[in-house]
């Protein structure tokens, strides 16, 4: 979803502190036709939320959930590879098989 920067601000407001987001606090991590993928930063309680935007044939929804991630974090994730469906299978397989305590998983 095309979305302007600007127009979000006006609309968008911090969940703790209802203050609205500053542009230079908002990241657009994804953009695509029909979804926008943001993260936001308040200027002023400086706690951080992901915010998923979709428009669809009945209006715009988004999602917001707060976050501890920030800018730079949330960028190396979203840059990344997608986990595999191999990958999956792989982790399962050692943990089924895993005969150790959380101490020496870690």
């Amino acid at each position: 979803m095309k979305t302007s920067v600007n127009n979000l601000e006006s609309l968008v407001k911090c969940p703790i502190c209802n203050k609205k987001y500053g542009q230079t606090k908002i990241l657009v991590l994804e953009e695509e036709e029909n979804q926008t993928t943001l993260h936001l930063t308040c200027e002023s309680c400086e706690n951080s939320s992901l915010v998923f935007i979709s428009s669809g044939k009945l209006g715009i929804v988004s999602l917001g959930m707060l976050t501890d991630l920030t800018r730079e974090e949330v960028k190396g994730i979203f840059k990344s590879e997608a986990i595999s469906s191999d990958q999956v299978i792989e982790v399962h397989r050692y943990l089924k098989d895993f005969k150790g305590g959380t101490s020496e998983f870690i």
